[in-house]
């Protein structure tokens, strides 16, 4: 076991970003309990970031909430930098500047621990892919922790528990695998789900998303090894600068007699892609097949809320690119599919999305955001303008619309194409709110879900 005191005790140590989500809260309590001086700072303020602050409540830990401060930059030991913060800050500048190191929560936490690190990035399934291969290597002797870019989870703790004889899966964004570009680190094992244009709001352009996500395997040595999608031309592209071992995986590798909960050809890559890791690291085939024939899926992705008088009620509010509005449209089985769509711009092409669901579906209700006048006028284009039923500023509204439209065998479904800045916190709170007007509607619950 690491003695997490002698790492971090008495350290100066400022968190740039305590966040709603749960990582920077946990990674500050964790460090406040191993004696380090703890500094947390954010641009929200501590009424925004209310539900965060109340859990800090008695601990000796310093908020500066509403701003940032240089003092805290310059005068640490260290700076914990949330994967949301982007790595060309002003205030890390000034760090770099000062010799203070800039350390990230995953990252930092492979530095230390000598078990067995998964690692799961790409652009789509990360989070259904991840969570199988957790409980796929479940089934062992060997301990097996869940963390990374899973929603409540930070890693960073989990060093005061894993031992170098357990596993840990971690889902990795683009951003998280920037400190392990900088620490010159990879995953032990990993998988390269598929890679699509997304987050151009915040990079440059493709080549720089590709590049930050070329950590999952570029640091790879010995028998480390990285599964590539064989069905995506740019995966297997990829798959060509790895160092160490290279292996594929694709939806024809799971049996044709294994009874899979999860609909679409998307979910079979990611079972594949689950199942093939899994085995690599020695989980029994009985396991895996008894792992992927129960999954259900994940919360808000595809997720099946339930039905009232015969409608059915589907949130995919991770539905944060084109992409993903598109996959989910060719999931949905149902009489008719009534959409609600739109929000942020991530600067991405919305045009596949538009003619898919003009293509595809009976009705679409729009939320506001800066991506819907382009989302709208594409679908116009498409010739689906009839089938906009309004602009909407509120989730309630557009789903009440579509409610009194819908018959017994139509789907309504929040699979919104865009990300859910604006009118939400983030993709949990745009689909937590899908989910509680549903349940205030009368919707039956049913905890199954499609991705």
């Amino acid at each position: 076991m690491i003695d997490v005191r002698s790492l971090f005790a008495d350290k100066k140590i400022t968190v740039m970003g305590l966040g709603l989500l749960g990582r920077g809260l946990k990674d500050t309590i964790f460090l406040s309990r191993c004696g380090a001086d703890v500094t947390v700072t954010d641009l929200k303020t501590a009424e925004q970031l209310a539900p965060s602050v109340r859990q800090l409540e008695g601990l000796p830990v310093r908020l500066r909430l509403g701003e940032h401060h240089p003092d805290d930059f310059r005068n640490a030991d260290m700076i914990l930098r949330n994967a949301d913060v982007p790595a060309t800050s002003k205030f890390l500048k000034i760090a770099r500047e000062t010799g203070v190191p800039i350390e990230m929560d995953e990252s930092l936490f492979c530095k230390y621990f000598n078990g067995v690190v998964v690692g799961v990035t790409g652009t789509r399934g990360k989070t259904t892919t991840t969570t199988l291969i957790h409980r796929m290597l479940s089934g062992g002797e060997r301990r097996v922790f869940l963390s990374g870019n899973i929603l409540g989870c930070a890693t960073l703790p989990l060093l005061a528990e894993a031992h170098e004889e357990d596993t840990v899966v971690l889902e990795l964004s683009s951003w998280q695998l920037q400190g392990f570009h900088q620490a010159k680190i990879s995953p032990n094992a990993s998988v390269f789900t598929n890679i699509y244009p997304d987050h151009l709001n915040r990079y440059g352009g493709m080549d720089e998303y590709i590049h930050d996500k070329l950590a999952v395997f570029q640091y790879q040595q010995g028998s480390d090894f990285c599964l590539f999608n064989a069905r995506q031309a740019e995966t297997a592209q990829l798959a060509q600068q790895a160092p160490a071992g290279v292996f594929f995986f694709q939806s024809e590798d799971v049996p044709s007699d294994w009874a899979i909960r999860l609909p679409g050809e998307h979910n079979r890559e990611n079972i594949a892609a689950a199942a093939g890791l899994a085995r690599r690291l020695g989980a029994s085939p009985s396991w895996i097949r008894e792992a992927a024939e129960t999954f259900a899926g994940v919360e808000h992705r595809l997720q099946r809320l339930g039905e009232k008088d015969g409608v059915g009620y589907i949130n995919d509010s991770t539905s944060t690119t084109p992409i993903a509005g598109c996959v989910a449209l060719n999931a949905v089985k149902a009489e008719r599919i009534l959409l609600i769509a739109g929000g942020a711009d991530k600067n991405l092409d919305l045009r596949p999305f538009a003619a898919a669901l003009t293509e595809k579906v009976h009705r679409v209700a729009l939320l506001h955001g800066t991506a819907t006048p382009a989302l709208r006028e594409h679908i116009v284009e498409y010739g689906g303008e009839s089938k906009i039923t309004g602009l909407f500023d509120s989730l309630d509204t557009a789903v009440a619309s579509l409610s009194t439209q819908a018959q017994a065998g139509d789907v309504i479904l929040l699979s919104p194409g865009c990300a859910s800045f604006g009118l939400f916190n983030n993709e949990f709170h745009r689909g937590e709110t899908f989910m509680r007007i549903a349940a205030d509607m009368g919707v039956s619950s049913d905890t199954g879900a499609l991705r």
